[in-house]
């Protein structure tokens, strides 16, 4: 969902940011500061007026209005106002975000469940009994104009998401595909919805 940030550059303006804030030698990647922004719905939806949150790898912000239909639908129009001097540490939210003034990307990610819903068959089991229907999730997603660069088979962390393959690099027309690696921790595709 696209909201709107007073305080922040307009037209946005472009820095160059390192890849793994630990590890420098990977290399930079373009970030853009603009007064348009994109927010997962999801966070959106769980903000209230006043309420500072931290616009991660930027700093804080602070809501400033909030439109929806009705109380229990999806936030159609969100102002927040740049706070920079605030504390990061003392907000509970710290979300994603992404300019809308650079070349988005359209992605795809694709979650795996287990093929089998019982850890572990018995003798007795059935397999056909224990056979899960729905294992691949497919979720569209827009992602920063860095993806461009990315190959397939090239490993990235989509934050606050996991890291991801690169199944399908981007192309003109075409969206890049992203295959979540597993980390044996976590929901299952399943419980997340």
């Amino acid at each position: 969902m696209r909201a709107t940030i007073t305080g922040a550059p307009s037209p946005a303006v472009c820095e160059e940011k390192p890849k793994h804030k630990k590890n420098p030698a990977i290399g930079t990647k373009k970030t853009y500061f603009g007064s348009t922004i994109l927010l997962d719905q999801a966070d959106a939806r769980s903000f209230s007026i006043n309420e500072e949150i931290t616009l991660m790898d930027w700093g804080n912000a602070i809501i400033t209005s909030i439109e929806r239909t009705s109380p229990e639908s999806d936030v159609t129009s969100l102002t927040l106002r740049l706070h920079l001097e605030g504390d990061f540490k003392k907000t509970e939210k710290k979300v994603t975000w992404l300019a809308t003034e650079q070349s988005l990307v359209p992605v795809e990610l694709v979650d795996f469940d287990y093929l089998i819903t019982k850890d572990k068959l018995e003798e007795e089991d059935n397999v056909a009994n224990f056979i899960n229907k729905e294992t691949e999730f497919r979720e569209d997603a827009i992602a920063d104009e860095n993806v461009r660069d990315v190959r397939a088979d090239d490993i990235i962390q989509f934050e606050r998401k996991g890291y991801y393959r690169c199944d399908r690099a981007a192309a003109e027309g075409v969206k890049a595909v992203f295959f979540l690696i597993p980390t044996g921790k976590g929901e299952k595709p399943t419980e997340k919805k």
